[in-house]
């Protein structure tokens, strides 16, 4: 009885220069061609012994009978050594899309954990920004309700990350008739993130820029000294 034939080893399929998966591709035609080429000589000897049947060579047809069963003993190792190496490809297909499926999966829940971070993040850098406004405009403290219900009310339709956190503060401030001074943020991380980033629709960004801006050559953070501990602006309300 033949031996089953055995997949080469990682290093052997390197040495061949081969993936393993192309060599089962050249294992699969080479099985399939052999099955074919043996079944065509089991069908010439099975109408070679028919014949000797019908002449009255008995002993012969039978000797041809043998040869047959010998023959269609090689088909069908040539067919199940084909199967066999189709059930390894499958498997490891079937293997190699559930892993990808699962690194997928991973990856989106990661992405979607850091923008629900990133997002959480923005929401207090523009609550912030606008306790600043209602502070500086000496407002009753009713204001920070109203704007806890904006936000409330953006976070229904965005996660704060769709747009720069100034034109988050500017719509707001606007909304409330508050007026805002970019100055106020000079030394805000944000703000200077977002300064480097230079986006297009960035209010601050774009007064940063602005050749009208005082103080045009200094291109430092403004105002002298740091106003706020850690540059995280001025502290909320407290609720």
């Amino acid at each position: 009885m033949s031996p089953e034939p055995t997949s080469l080893s990682s290093a052997a399929a390197v040495k061949s220069s081969l993936s393993q998966a192309e060599i089962d591709v050249l294992d699969i035609a080479m099985l399939s061609e052999l099955a074919e080429i043996t079944m065509g000589v089991a069908r010439a000897i099975g109408k070679l012994a028919v014949e000797r049947a019908e002449a009255g060579e008995a002993d012969q047809a039978a000797k041809l009978g043998a040869v047959v069963t010998k023959v269609g003993r090689a088909v069908r190792q040539s067919v199940a050594f084909r199967r066999k190496i189709e059930g390894e490809v499958r498997a490891r297909n079937e293997a190699s899309a559930g892993a990808e499926a699962v690194a997928q999966e991973e990856a989106r829940q990661n992405a979607a954990y850091w923008r629900r971070s990133r997002s959480t993040a923005r929401r207090k850098m523009i609550e912030r920004g606008v306790c600043r406004a209602i502070a500086e405009a000496g407002e009753e403290t009713g204001l920070y309700d109203d704007m806890h219900e904006r936000l409330l009310e953006y976070e229904s339709f965005t996660d704060f990350t769709d747009k720069p956190v100034s034109q988050f503060i500017l719509e707001i401030a606007d909304a409330m008739a508050l007026d805002l001074n970019w100055e106020w943020f000079a030394y805000d991380p944000w703000a200077a993130e977002e300064i480097a980033a230079d986006p297009p629709v960035s209010p601050l960004a774009k007064w940063w820029h602005s050749p009208d801006r005082e103080d045009r050559d200094d291109q430092t953070p403004l105002g002298g000294e740091e106003p706020y501990a850690q540059g995280h602006g001025p502290p909320l309300a407290a609720e």
